[in-house]
């Protein structure tokens, strides 16, 4: 980097720092870190005019806090912001109580442990399909070809998504980021998904199948079905947050293995790695930079009052990677003892519904690499943010069949003597 590209990055981060604005096209995955770390270690109350004025926390106790006490920091104005007119409010993270824990149990069946344990034989399928392609080519894209349409499938199979609908997800995603904070009327992009959504509930309705979303809109409450206006929020709040995150998990894990070969060794070796792998990528790289509530009464935080009724961002990312709770935090290290702690899945009533479907899919995943040669990057991948908190992939591109170690070229273990 130039004399002058420095002297540019140190401006973005001194404005940025004093005027923080995730939706300014200077925050990036790069800028971002900095930026985040800069605003924990001198200013973790800190106050940006942007946007009409908002509040920022990025301590991991002040964050925790916040999180845990939904009845201060209200999430019933919307966590995305800001947001255009007329969006419908993502369930059930934009409801408090009492709204939120009914929203909360009509989501649940398909991300009770029974469920999941008797769906994790059918994503097993789904990897052992995906990966033996990309392998026997020996290269690939494991965005395209592998943690999308995993992600993608195994939500499909939790749900009971039809093909067309599974095939129509990404693509309303990443409209939805594109045009949710920047669009003034919501109009312009959420009656693309009405149709889709609509048809599925019809189909739903229609064929009744041994599935959660024929549960679902089939379920009657006080005698009554569900209205379509909260069917269509519980779809695209399932459709998105449980495809994204978990795909975006994927690849930074894939990310990690494919710079490191020794890491892909020891997955076969150290079962245990089949969590804490996943567990220090979503601490140290957080998938959900951060979400927003506003206050229902002053609020006093290290000696700095918010306002009643002030929007309040929680930077996770920057408190996954405070010092006073993960020591060497800018260090990925899978032998750290206390990545669990992260606040990714988030905490108090809002902690995320899908957190054990999502650490089977890891599970799965991460097993099935291990039965296949190791792979390395062929190149440092690009990375960008979609709506200023997810950070996207664009391309994993890796060639598989390294050999080394104590593992042959199938990836299977070799015999080793005793003297080694």
């Amino acid at each position: 980097m130039t004399a002058t590209e420095e002297t540019t990055k140190q401006d973005v981060i001194d404005r940025l720092t004093t005027t923080f604005d995730y939706h300014d096209p200077e925050y990036t995955p790069e800028t971002a870190e900095i930026i985040n770390r800069v605003i924990r270690d001198r200013t973790p109350v800190a106050y940006s005019p942007v946007h009409g004025g908002m509040w920022v926390l990025s301590r991991y106790e002040d964050v925790k806090a916040a999180l845990r006490d939904h009845e201060t920091f209200s999430s019933a104005e919307g966590v995305h912001f800001p947001r255009a007119a007329g969006m419908p409010p993502f369930t059930p993270i934009d409801f408090d109580p009492p709204e939120q824990a009914h929203i909360r149990a009509l989501m649940a069946p398909p991300m009770k442990k029974k469920a999941i344990r008797d769906l994790e034989s059918r994503v097993r399928v789904l990897a052992a399909e995906l990966i033996p392609p990309i392998v026997e080519r020996g290269h690939g894209d494991l965005v395209a070809e592998l943690s999308q349409p995993f992600a993608i499938s195994a939500l499909g199979l939790a749900l009971g998504l039809s093909d067309e609908t599974q095939h129509e997800i990404r693509a309303m995603t990443n409209t939805m980021w594109r045009y949710l904070s920047t669009e003034p009327d919501a109009s312009t992009f959420w009656g693309q998904y009405q149709p889709i959504l609509a048809g599925e509930i019809r189909r739903a309705r229609e064929n009744p199948g041994d599935h959660y979303l024929s549960w679902l809109a089939n379920v009657r409450v006080d005698g009554e079905f569900l209205s379509d206006d909260l069917l269509c929020s519980i779809m695209v709040s399932y459709c998105v947050a449980g495809h994204a995150n978990t795909m975006n998990t994927v690849n930074r894990v894939l990310w990690c293995l494919g710079r490191d070969v020794d890491l892909q060794y020891r997955i076969r070796r150290e079962p245990k790695l089949l969590t804490q792998l996943p567990d220090e990528a979503l601490r140290r790289w957080c998938p959900t930079d951060r979400f927003t509530r506003v206050t229902t009464r002053d609020v006093t935080i290290r000696d700095i009052t918010i306002p009643k009724g002030s929007r309040v961002v929680l930077i996770f990312d920057s408190a996954n990677r405070d010092p006073e709770q993960f020591p060497d935090p800018e260090d990925f290290s899978v032998d750290r003892t206390n990545s669990h702690l992260h606040l990714t899945y988030g905490h108090g009533i809002h902690r995320c519904l899908g957190e054990h479907f999502a650490r089977m899919e890891f599970r799965v995943l991460l097993s099935e690499i291990a039965r296949h040669p190791v792979f390395r990057l062929t190149e440092e991948p690009p990375v960008h943010f979609d709506n200023g908190r997810h950070i996207i992939f664009d391309r994993l591109m890796v060639r598989f069949g390294e050999t080394g170690g104590p593992y042959d070229e199938t990836g299977l273990q070799a015999e080793v003597s005793p003297a080694g």
